[in-house]
């Protein structure tokens, strides 16, 4: 059985795009990706954050989205890069709606895909 571990492959992943940057001499693949970028939406839930759950971004996407797995739709949503240093007790944050939610786990929403050029020679690294 074979586990595709690329994240662009999974619905859950926080990644719309990406490429394969370098190759080395061996076959191993060096790649990057663009994270997506959501706009806001007039049904987000917008919370602030207690003291319980201050750096832990998992725990309100748990609560608010039903899997802790969703907390980078958050953190996209909010452009928190970290979340132990952004997400902080007063803060407010905007939470998608489960309807939403869904569709940008579909792909249908939300996701902006990058403009980066993807390299058509990729060269081995030496």
């Amino acid at each position: 059985m074979s586990i595709d571990t690329n994240s662009l492959n999974s619905r859950k992943s926080r990644y719309v795009s990406g490429g394969t940057a370098e190759v080395n001499a061996s076959g191993t693949a060096i790649e990057w990706f663009e994270p997506a970028t959501f706009a806001a939406a007039s049904d987000d839930t917008y919370y602030v954050i207690e003291r319980r759950f201050a750096g832990r971004i998992d725990l309100v996407a748990a609560l608010f989205l039903g899997d802790p797995r969703y907390w980078w739709v958050i953190a996209q949503y909010n452009s928190i890069l970290d979340p132990y240093s952004e997400f902080v007790e007063g803060a407010t944050v905007a939470i998608p709606s489960q309807t939403r939610l869904q569709a940008i786990l579909g792909g249908k929403t939300g996701g902006v895909t990058s403009t980066r050029e993807v390299p058509t020679t990729v060269l081995p690294i030496v």
